[in-house]
């Protein structure tokens, strides 16, 4: 039996799997979107963009820009008692928008 891979995209064949409709082409308004400081924000990971990727663990969460790197944007995502700092593009983020109740 040969050794298993370790690297950061082992074990998320379903986890970074997008439906069948939604493959292809990123619009350029997921590109081109503009956060500012303060904006909440998901975590979408594209699979079909590797640059800029943020950890698989992160896949879900919800988090509040601090800055802007460059094309990138760092967020801050609170986890239990620590608060992690991921950066990611934007290809990989959507707003985050509280539904009315």
């Amino acid at each position: 039996m040969g050794r298993h891979s370790k690297g950061p995209r082992r074990k998320t064949r379903r986890k970074l799997r997008k439906p069948v409709r939604e493959r292809g082409k990123i619009p350029l308004s997921r590109l081109l979107e503009n956060y500012s400081i303060g904006d909440r924000v998901i975590i979408d990971i594209n699979p079909t963009v590797h640059k800029g990727m943020p950890h698989r663990r992160f896949q879900g969460k919800v988090g509040t820009i601090v800055e802007k790197r460059g094309k990138a944007y760092v967020i801050e995502i609170p986890q239990r008692k620590k608060v992690k700092l991921v950066i990611a593009r934007p290809e990989h983020l959507r707003r985050h928008t509280v539904c009315p109740s």
